[in-house]
């Protein structure tokens, strides 16, 4: 028994299409050269529109899939928050591996790091940070803030050239120089390079100083840095 040709088969429909066209050509009084030109050319027509449709439906179809498996990560690293120790551990560990490509998958990393580094396991914090730095683009604003605490281990490890690789880093994104400053002078000071510590420590009181206002109480972070200004220019 012959084969039933599906009513979804890509040359049925090109077949069927073309009949119909041929036929809603005659009744549109289309200039003759323009009619000659479609019906010619109405099955390389009709073949650029299936692609079309099929690209269209094609991206509707991962779209979809890509929220879906947005809302399953976010929900996966929200529950293996609510646990504690090595289930803790297991669970982030579970989500980055299994949805890698996501965010809730690279904040479980992040996780992870910070569990090292509370465990004092600093090297393994650093190396799981700086994997996770060099695969966010600068725009991301989740890049900074890894940043910022990767720049920090690599003090707390007396790692110093890396750590002024990466405040050097920080410095160039927007709206993180002060921070960036800071752990310069941090590092130029435990190195006993005083000029450039003192440098840095004016250069982020200047950037967090706000002008056209009345006087304010230092904060904590401006608190230390003046300390630390005062303890180096005596």
């Amino acid at each position: 028994m012959a084969k039933q040709q599906s009513a979804f088969d890509l040359k049925h429909i090109e077949e069927t299409a073309a009949v119909e066209t041929s036929g809603v050509l005659d009744q549109l009084n289309l200039p003759p050269a323009l009619t000659d030109f479609l019906r010619k050319n109405q099955r390389t027509i009709w073949i650029v529109v299936g692609l079309i449709v099929t690209v269209v439906v094609a991206v509707a179809l991962y779209s979809s899939y890509r929220s879906y498996t947005l809302n399953k990560a976010a929900e996966a690293y929200d529950q293996a928050l609510l646990l504690d120790g090595d289930q803790e551990r297991a669970a982030l560990q579970k989500v980055a591996e299994t949805y890698g490509s996501t965010p809730s998958a690279t904040w479980s990393r992040v996780e992870l790091a910070h569990m090292d580094q509370a465990d004092g396991d600093v090297k393994g914090a650093i190396e799981e940070l700086t994997a996770i730095s060099s695969g966010l683009k600068e725009k991301n604003l989740l890049k900074p803030l890894v940043l910022v605490n990767l720049g920090g281990l690599y003090e707390q490890d007396k790692q110093l050239d890396k750590g002024l690789a990466v405040y050097q880093e920080l410095k160039n994104i927007k709206g993180f120089e002060p921070q960036a400053v800071n752990g310069l002078a941090r590092v130029y000071e435990i190195r006993g390079d005083r000029e450039k510590a003192v440098a840095m420590y004016q250069e982020y009181l200047s950037l967090t100083t706000i002008e056209g206002t009345a006087p304010q109480k230092d904060d904590q972070a401006r608190s230390r840095v003046k300390a630390s200004l005062n303890r180096l220019q005596q």
